[in-house]
């Protein structure tokens, strides 16, 4: 599973241009029904940082274009009472 360093080399290579400083984490989560990869942004509401981040990490993973990556927000994901939330953007 590649993605493992490669989300962690994106994070201390600020990867992601102008919009680096606006990424302050990462978790990769191994679990049997499927992983999960997750970035943290310091601003949930600005579109265009999320989207360019999430464009250029999909194209550092090698994550086919038809794929589709969704953000969520750190308040939806605590708040939430099934075992989905609503994408915010997705890329």
């Amino acid at each position: 599973r590649h993605w493992n360093c490669d989300t962690l080399l994106c994070l201390v290579g600020e990867a992601f241009d102008d919009h680096s400083d606006g990424v302050c984490g990462a978790v990769v989560n191994v679990r049997m029904k499927g992983d999960k990869l997750a970035i943290w942004t310091t601003d949930y509401e600005n579109k265009e940082a999320i989207t360019h981040t999430g464009r250029g990490w999909k194209e550092r993973l090698g994550v086919p274009h038809k794929v589709i990556i969704g953000y969520q927000s750190h308040a939806d994901t605590a708040t939430k009472s099934g075992s989905t939330t609503k994408n915010m953007f997705v890329v």
